[in-house]
């Protein structure tokens, strides 16, 4: 949950409380020198109630220990601050002046009374997997020091950990059961024949296949997919993979024209395959199909709905209490206020938000605490607690429906309703920023799809998306007719992410209707224009930076975020990192632009960026390399609107105009379908030079009679 420390990086500067006893030590925690305060027993203390009011405090549920912000005087303020409490003894190990030695971490674990200590930890060496699992008897202080590690994860199941195959994590592994006083033994894991799965034998069986005398038309084909993933630049595992199971396609669709399959019968296949295979198998299966079909030959997006659609990963926000507390105090409802607090602060499930007492006394037990830095939330709570209790006088429960215990799902309406009713729009959109990113889309479509739904929920109000109407939904998308296609289907888009995907409600299709695409042929310069704007200036930057996109067929975004290290002057290549789709990807740089790339460089001196700003290590904003092109268009005599994209659409039409295969075109551009890039064949198509007008010949016929229109 959010608010609450998860796995801790490094050891904690612990305080251990047994038997009236403080142990303090330091360490770092996340890159900050923190003190850390562990309790082993659960009971509320003079010590427990001191440490809930330090500065800076904060808890860990995963470690069960409370830490505070380093200080150097760190000594004689925690000695000065628990120095009312009768009986405690305040040590701190490593320091020459206290006579108390540490005790050994071999010492804290043979105090650790639930381990059998009998028999060694097993270390399992799983090299096909590329991960080892560590499996011991029960033990809590190896539990929660392997936990501290993290790197790895627990499998409840198999009562075992799992860590990557790396060997620095495989040492520390080792190192911190040593260190604990463990015996340990290792062994490597060993699968039976039968235990191998489908895909080993699929593609082990790929050389048996090869053995098979394939006919001419499957030759052909199999010499086109190994083409195109050197276009690709495949891994060589991944193409290994892929000829397996495309070699099985083959082998089981023999007799059959593979080139002119259906999405029909291509689902059937894969449906068949879907009983035999698992998840994993399965998807490396439909990828090697899809790549020949949507790669290869170039085909429409194919999808095949077999197993269940992933799920976005639903979690709620943390709100510190500083940035909460201005939302709440504009809501008079002492109840709403609660509610707010609960969900969003402490991130308690709405489950355990319906059990809690009338007096909120849980929030104090070991179980459940208020997350934050300091003690002004507890305080809050409290204040809030009895002011609540005086307004609604409830009897058996903090939140209550009308005398009666919330349900899960009441309260949630209730929820819905307090975010609607004062309209809390900063909520709703720390909350929908947070569950796109978690769906992984790039920074670009998140900006996009949260604006878009948050002038939707403004336009509404902020009344809760579950309670908006197909009706409403429609009537808003009308009001956006004007917009061009694009805008709408990203609005679109953004509703089916929100509604169906978030609040699991699926829109209708009579009300949500995508806008028809019109088909605009991309506008571009002539080699001719191109020249001339080149030729219109003198400034080496502005030249050198209109020369590049040009050549190397560059996105503005592209050009913008390029390094100095990216042009490799010695291959004529430029890498582009991170383009759109999140790939990489080499494209042309051209020999005649060495002496201009040299001059720049001296000139200008980038330090960072190849092109940038007025700042040094600051990228050249888009409105500056726009104005660029805008004014050299207009000297060079060209009077219609241009863009820097025209620049890409040039390049991509003239490399085809010089009969460049479009396979190649389409990954010098990064284009995922081979369909974006089909749009420059109708500009250089030559049938169209090879047809007259009527007018033209009726023109030859007159003139030949000495008659003029």
């Amino acid at each position: 949950m959010f608010g609450v420390l998860g796995e801790m990086s490094g050891f904690i500067f612990l305080l251990y409380l047994v038997m009236g006893e403080m142990i303090v030590k330091i360490t770092m925690h996340k890159g900050e020198k923190r003190i850390a305060l562990y309790q082993r027993n659960t009971s509320a203390t003079p010590a427990d109630a001191l440490i809930r009011q330090l500065p800076g405090r904060l808890y860990s549920i995963t470690l069960k220990m409370w830490h505070i912000p380093y200080r150097d005087d760190y000594q004689p303020y925690i000695s000065q601050w628990f120095s009312n409490v009768d009986g405690l003894s305040i040590k701190f190990p490593g320091n020459p002046d206290q006579p108390i030695k540490e005790k050994s971490s071999k010492t804290i674990a043979a105090e650790d009374t639930s381990i059998e200590r009998a028999q060694p930890v097993l270390i399992s060496i799983d090299k096909q997997k590329r991960c080892f699992y560590v499996k011991y008897l029960p033990s809590k202080i190896l539990q929660e020091t392997l936990q501290a590690i993290g790197k790895g994860f627990w499998i409840a199941r198999y009562e075992n950990w799992v860590f990557p195959g790396d060997n620095q994590i495989y040492l520390e592994v080792i190192k911190t059961i040593e260190q604990l006083g463990y015996q340990w033994e290792k062994r490597e894991v060993v699968r039976k024949a039968e235990e191998k799965s489908v895909s080993e034998s699929i593609t082990k069986g790929e050389k048996s296949l090869v053995k098979i005398e394939l006919t001419a038309d499957e030759k052909q084909i199999l010499q086109l997919y190994d083409h195109t993933f050197t276009l690709k630049r495949m891994s060589p595992a991944t193409k290994e993979i892929y000829t397996g199971f495309f070699l099985q396609f083959l082998k089981d669709q023999r007799g059959e024209n593979i080139p002119e399959l259906t999405w029909s019968q291509l689902y059937q296949y894969v449906k068949g395959l879907s009983e035999r295979l698992n998840t994993s198998q399965l998807v490396q299966a439909i990828s090697a199909i899809k790549f020949y079909y949507e790669r290869t030959l170039g085909r429409e997006k194919m999808y095949f709905n077999i197993r269940d659609h992933y799920k976005v990963k639903k979690s709620l926000i943390y709100l510190p209490f500083h940035e909460l507390k201005p939302i709440v105090m504009s809501i008079d409802s002492p109840g709403d206020q609660l509610i707010l607090f609960l969900v969003y602060h402490c991130n308690l499930g709405l489950k355990a938000i319906c059990s809690l007492s009338a007096d909120g006394r849980e929030l104090l037990t070991d179980n459940i605490r208020i997350p934050g830095d300091n003690g002004d939330s507890l305080k809050w709570f409290s204040e809030k607690v009895i002011i609540s209790q005086q307004r609604y006088n409830q009897s058996r429960f903090l939140i209550e429906n009308s005398g009666e215990q919330h349900t899960p799902e009441t309260l949630q309406v209730k929820l819905w309703r307090i975010l609607g009713r004062y309209q809390l729009k900063e909520i709703y959109k720390r909350q929908y920023e947070l569950l796109l990113h978690n769906a992984g889309y790039s920074p670009e479509t998140v900006r996009h799809y949260l604006g878009m739904f948050m002038n939707f929920l403004a336009y509404h109000r902020y009344k809760h998306p579950v309670f908006i109407s197909d009706e409403e939904i429609r009537d808003y998308l009308v009001l956006h007719r004007e917009k061009s296609a694009s805008h709408q289907d990203s609005l679109i888009n953004a509703f089916k992410f929100f509604f169906e995907k978030v609040h699991n409600q699926t829109l209708s299709g009579n009300h949500v209707v995508r806008p028809r695409k019109g088909f605009y042929l991309p506008d571009y310069f002539t080699q001719q224009e191109i020249w001339a704007i080149l030729q219109a200036t003198d400034n080496l930057k502005h030249k050198f930076l209109i020369a590049l996109i040009y050549t190397a067929g560059l996105r503005r975004k592209e050009a913008q975020n390029l390094r100095i290290p990216d042009i490799i002057i010695k291959r004529n290549l430029v890498l582009v990192k991170d383009a759109k789709g999140n790939k990489d990807r080499y494209t042309l740089f051209s020999g005649h632009l060495h002496k201009l790339h040299n001059d720049y460089m001296k000139k200008y001196q980038p330090a960072l960026y190849l092109f940038e700003g007025s700042q040094k290590g600051e990228k050249y904003s888009f409105t500056s390399m726009s104005n660029v092109l805008k004014s050299l268009a207009k000297a060079a005599g060209i009077q219609r609107s241009v863009n820097l994209h025209m620049l890409r659409h040039s390049f991509a039409t003239h490399l085809l105009e010089d009969g460049k295969d479009i396979r190649y075109v389409q990954e010098l551009l990064g284009h995922k379908s081979i369909k974006t890039t089909e749009r420059y064949t109708h500009i250089v198509n030559d049938a169209l030079t090879n047809v007259s007008s009527p007018f033209d010949r009726m023109m030859a016929q007159n003139s030949a009679h000495g008659r003029d229109p």
